[in-house]
């Protein structure tokens, strides 16, 4: 009977661990605005325009596309 509950508790924690992280597009901090709106300075890339969630998708698919992934450069 106690062996089932170990065990049933090291299932759960190990699943819990394996998990996979939500993907969604946040930059850590909530500043009350979503990245996607901009911050209002000219300097944007070509193909965005500022407040345009499906615009900010597809020059993030862009970038990743060309290499420009920040996360994996060391």
């Amino acid at each position: 009977m106690i062996a089932r509950i170990v065990f049933a508790a090291v299932l759960v924690l190990g699943l819990t661990a394996c998990s996979e992280p939500s993907q969604e597009l946040h930059s850590g901090r909530d500043t009350g605005t979503p990245a996607y709106m901009g911050t209002g300075s000219n300097f944007v890339a070509p193909g965005w325009t500022q407040g345009d969630r499906a615009s900010w998708v597809r020059q993030l698919n862009v970038r990743t596309q060309r290499g420009q992934n920040d996360y994996t450069r060391i």
